[in-house]
């Protein structure tokens, strides 16, 4: 039987089915690629529009930084009234059917760089770590003493205008070591020894002024009557070393106590041995017992306190001017005042200056005290008289200011009378508090006329506080001739007018003269009565007595401005140039952060010390404070408020020559970060 054969119509539609298929899936995807591709460009060229706004924002920001005075000062902000720079409709739109974009920049500082330079005048750091000036000789300018396994180290130079003797163990300083004279000892590093007596810059005093221009006002003691408390001191004139001393000894009413030196600057000219008011006693101040803290205290991160605890972990209870703090302190030595710490512990902080050193203890160089002299044409005469006596009319102030043989007039009316004359007035002008009185005496210029007789004066001063000082004198013979007679006044000098003119409150005084004749008849005639004073006022004193004298060599006659061997740190520098600073360190913790310039510097060392014990502080980056600026872009919208993820940051450095007064349009800005989120 023959087999039928298939039918094939129907084959040429299933294949056309299948191409029309395949192209219309090639052509999908050809046309999907193509709108991705669209909408890829159209993305790019948004980000491109948007980088190009953040970019323009930014540039707005810092010309707007740059041409304004803002320095990261408490309730400034960056742009003005704002820290957020609003710029709506910064960039035109894309097209006619489209709205601008606007953008907003935020800007946020970084804490003030502390600026360290020095460049011309404004040199706010030594040149050394340390320099000694002094060049007696016999004495070494650096004498260090250690165990043998020990290194001292110094950070910066160290310039010695004598020699350098390291006795023991060995001494680093990362800037290097000269010296005019001799280096005895192991010296790592660069050391330049033996260079004469040359042209050196570099050894040159800087001659550092004080913070103090004249004497401050006179403080008393504060009261010490409790264990473990702050004990408050005010900046001024100390003048007690004994009272100092005894305060801080370890059996003293207020022993284990925080001694807290408030902001400011001190003077310590110590007159224990020429003011009989004082306890007598050397010039030494002894910190013996407790904790010392001049300036702003501190907590462990630095944060201000009002007060310091008790007890101050030293180094660190005060605000270091190397962070820019400006609460410090200036300790002024005047005379043959001296510091000693002892069992005690000490840390002074100096005041952070952009064109000086951060100078914390000064010894001054120059200064004398000078005697007011009220004696002679300059005494101290009456402007009052009582008329209700028996002088009656001739008594006035003008009669008896001056010896002119015009005098005020009493005539005995019986034996062995008296008058009384009361005068006031004697008045000085304005004594500072502090003024030890060096004389004082009443001259009385009178006569009587019976020459067979002597007269006698009685005389009662009254200085307005304490017990009235009462004199005589012993009288003069009868005849036609004045005669003068000096009655001293407080001899001991520890009377009320001695106390009057040191408490600064003498302003004049009340006389009460009584004039005695033997007989009646006899006529007193009194011409001038006249009070005069010596006193010294405060004064800034410079460096004397032994603080001067040398060669110091820790024993002798010559004695060190400042002695430690209780820790005994300077958040600051020390300018001393006429003076010895001698140390003895047995732990990390004393020394100087800022550099010393002393006329020599003597250190022991006794136990394990392996940080740095004096610092030079490093020249600070080249901007003064940084700032972080975001920007923030908004398409296609007529206000930009800033939130979300910004477009573009950037970090900028602001400098100015004095950061303290930026004069807009002449700062520089230098770009420390440029980058895009993501």
């Amino acid at each position: 039987m023959r087999r039928r054969r298939r039918n094939e119509r129907g084959a040429s539609l299933l294949l056309v089915l299948v191409v029309i298929s395949v192209v219309a899936v090639a052509l999908s995807a050809l046309l999907t690629r193509a709108d991705s591709a669209q909408k890829v460009t159209a993305a790019l060229r948004e980000q491109a529009f948007n980088s190009y706004t953040a970019d323009g924002a930014l540039q707005a920001a810092v010309n707007n930084l740059r041409n304004s005075s803002y320095n990261g000062e408490s309730g400034q902000h960056c742009f003005g009234l704002s820290d957020t720079l609003s710029l709506p409709t910064f960039t035109p739109a894309r097209n006619l059917l489209d709205l601008p974009d606007s953008a907003a920049v935020t800007c946020t500082a970084d804490p003030k760089q502390v600026v360290v330079q020095c460049a011309g005048s404004d040199c706010n750091r030594p040149d050394n770590a340390i320099l000694t000036v002094g060049r007696i000789p016999g004495e070494d300018g650096l004498s260090i003493d250690q165990p043998a396994d020990s290194t001292l180290r110094i950070h910066g130079d160290v310039f010695s205008n004598s020699t350098v003797d390291v006795s023991a163990g060995q001494l680093t300083a990362s800037g290097g070591v000269s010296a005019r004279g001799l280096c005895s000892g192991t010296l790592l590093g660069t050391a330049l020894c033996n260079l004469g007596l040359g042209t050196l810059p570099a050894g040159d005093d800087p001659g550092y002024s004080s913070a103090l221009t004249s004497a401050p006002v006179h403080r008393n003691l504060p009261t010490c009557t409790t264990a473990n408390s702050v004990v408050t001191f005010l900046p001024g004139y100390y003048d007690d070393a004994v009272g100092l001393s005894r305060m801080m000894k370890g059996d003293s009413l207020c022993h284990g106590s925080t001694w807290w030196f408030k902001p400011g600057a001190y003077y310590f000219d110590f007159h224990n041995t020429a003011n009989p008011l004082l306890d007598t006693g050397s010039h030494v101040w002894t910190v013996d017992d407790g904790n010392l803290v001049a300036g702003t205290p501190v907590n462990a991160s630095g944060t201000p306190l009002a007060t310091p605890p008790v007890p101050a972990v030293i180094p660190g209870a005060c605000a270091s001017p190397l962070t820019g703090a400006t609460g410090g302190v200036q300790f002024v030595f005047g005379g043959d005042s001296r510091l000693v710490i002892g069992s005690g512990r000490a840390e002074l902080c100096g005041s952070y200056s952009s064109s000086k050193p951060p100078v914390a203890l000064y010894g001054l160089t120059s200064g004398d005290a000078v005697v007011t002299d009220r004696t002679g044409s300059a005494a101290l005469t009456p402007t009052t008289v009582s008329l209700l006596t028996p002088f009656l009319l001739t008594a006035t102030p003008s009669r008896l200011s001056t010896v002119d043989g015009v005098a005020a007039t009493w005539k005995s009316t019986k034996a062995a009378d008296s008058a009384v004359l009361p005068l006031s007035g004697f008045a000085a002008g304005a004594v500072p508090a502090g003024s030890v009185l060096e004389s004082a005496a009443l001259k009385i210029t009178h006569r009587h006329k019976d020459p067979a007789t002597t007269d006698n004066l009685a005389v009662s001063v009254d200085v307005g506080s304490g017990q009235p000082l009462s004199v005589t004198a012993g009288g003069l013979p009868g005849g036609s001739a004045y005669g003068t007679e000096t009655l001293p006044l407080d001899s001991a000098r520890t009377g009320s007018l001695a106390a009057a003119i040191y408490a600064g409150t003498f302003t004049g005084a009340s006389l009460t003269l009584t004039a005695g004749l033997a007989v009646a008849g006899d006529v007193e005639d009194i011409d001038a009565v006249r009070l005069e004073l010596t006193y010294t006022p405060p004064a800034l004193r410079k460096a004397s007595g032994c603080v001067v004298d040398g060669p110091y060599d820790g024993s002798g006659g010559a004695c060190a401005l400042v002695r430690a061997s209780g820790r005994f740190s300077v958040a600051g520098t020390v300018y001393a140039p006429d003076g010895v600073v001698d140390l003895t360190i047995d732990s990390d913790g004393t020394g100087f952060r800022a550099g010393g310039v002393v006329r020599a510097l003597k250190i022991a060392v006794t136990g394990k010390v392996t940080g740095v014990v004096f610092d030079l502080p490093d020249d600070s980056p080249g901007f003064s404070f940084a700032l972080h600026l975001k920007a923030y872009v908004c398409p296609r919208s007529l206000l930009c408020l800033p939130s979300g993820r910004p477009a573009l940051q950037a970090k900028i450095g602001l400098v100015d020559a004095d950061p303290s007064s930026p004069v807009p349009g002449r700062r520089k800005v230098t770009v420390l970060a440029w980058w895009r989120p993501g």
